[in-house]
C-alpha cells in the first residue's frame, strides 16, 4: 500500500475518533448532565422512574460505551478502506443520483435503520444463544444517556454491520452516513432519559402516535420485553409488540406533569 494512502487512512482514523469522542461527549455525557444534574431536580413530574441510577451502573455503562466505540473506529476503518477501494455505494457527490434522492436518503437510512435494529433487538431477546450478550445493556435501570451504547462486543459489532448494510444496499451520500450517526446517538439519548417530555395527547393522533418515547423504551429495560422499536412504533405495531402497559403508563406519567408543572409555555404547547 502506498504511503500516501496510509497517511490518508491514519487521518481518517484519527478523525472518526475525534467524532466518536465527539458524540459521546455531547449526547451521554451532556444528556447526563442536562437531565440529571441541571433540570431533573426541578422537574420530578416527569420522572419515569422512582429510582435512581447507581454510580457502579454508570460506570459499567461508560466501561461498555468505550468498548462499543472502539468496535465502531475499527470497523468504520475497515469501511472507509472499501470506500475507497470502490467497494461501497457510498458516494461523494452530493447531486450525483439527483437533488430529490439527495434530500430523500437520510429518511432512506432512518427507516431501514429503524427496520434493522428492530429485528436484531427482537432476535437478541428471542434467541437464547443471543440473549445473553443483550442482557449487558439490560444491567441499566433505570437506564441513563451513558446507556445509549452500553453494549456486550457482540452486540456491538450487530449494530456496526448496519453500516455495512448501507455501504452495499442503499446508495448514501457520505455526508448522511455521518449526519445520521449523530442523529442515532441523540435519538438513543432521548429514549435511555428517564424524564418525558412528549406531548400529553401524543397516543391520541395519528400523526403523532406512530413516534417512539421515552417512556416507551423505559418499560423494555423494565420488563425486558416487547417495546423493540428506537424511532417508530410501525413495527412494534405490525408485530403486536408493545408491551400491554405502555399507553397506561404513558398516561400516567402525562397526568402526574399536567398536575404539577408550572411553566406556563409548557402549559400552553401540552408537553
Amino acid at each position: 500500500m502506498e504511503m500516501s494512502a496510509l497517511s490518508d487512512a491514519g487521518t481518517f482514523a484519527v478523525m472518526l475518533a475525534g467524532f466518536l469522542l465527539a458524540n459521546f461527549l455531547f449526547f451521554a455525557a451532556g444528556g447526563w448532565w442536562f437531565f440529571y444534574r441541571f433540570l431533573g431536580p426541578s422537574i420530578p413530574h416527569r420522572e419515569i422512574h422512582a429510582t435512581a441510577p447507581t454510580s457502579a451502573q454508570i460506570w459499567s455503562e461508560i466501561r461498555h460505551s468505550f468498548s462499543t466505540q472502539l468496535i465502531f473506529w475499527l470497523m468504520g476503518i475497515g469501511l472507509w478502506f472499501l470506500w475507497k477501494s470502490g467497494h461501497t455505494f457510498i458516494y461523494s457527490r452530493w447531486d450525483e443520483r439527483g437533488v430529490v434522492y439527495f434530500l430523500l436518503n437520510f429518511f432512506i437510512i432512518q427507516f431501514a435503520h429503524d427496520t434493522w435494529f428492530y429485528w436484531t433487538h427482537r432476535w437478541m431477546h428471542e434467541w437464547k444463544w443471543l440473549r445473553p450478550f443483550h442482557m449487558v445493556h439490560h444491567r441499566s435501570l433505570p437506564p441513563t444517556p451513558f446507556a445509549s451504547l452500553s453494549f456486550h462486543p457482540v452486540e456491538a459489532i450487530v449494530q456496526g454491520l448496519f453500516w455495512y448494510v448501507i455501504a452495499f444496499a442503499i446508495p448514501s451520500h457520505v455526508i448522511w452516513v455521518w449526519v445520521f450517526y449523530s442523529f442515532m446517538f441523540y435519538i438513543n439519548m432521548w429514549g435511555h432519559t428517564a424524564y418525558e417530555f412528549w406531548h400529553k395527547d401524543l397516543l391520541d393522533r395519528p400523526l403523532q402516535k406512530i413516534l417512539n418515547t421515552p417512556t416507551h423504551h423505559n418499560l423494555h429495560h423494565k420488563y425486558h420485553q416487547k417495546n423493540f422499536s428506537i424511532y417508530y412504533n410501525f413495527w412494534d405495531k405490525v408485530c403486536v409488540t408493545n408491551h400491554a402497559k405502555y399507553d397506561e403508563e404513558y398516561r400516567a406519567i402525562k397526568a402526574k406533569t399536567e398536575a404539577h408543572k408550572t411553566s406556563k409555555i409548557m402549559k400552553a404547547l401540552g408537553l
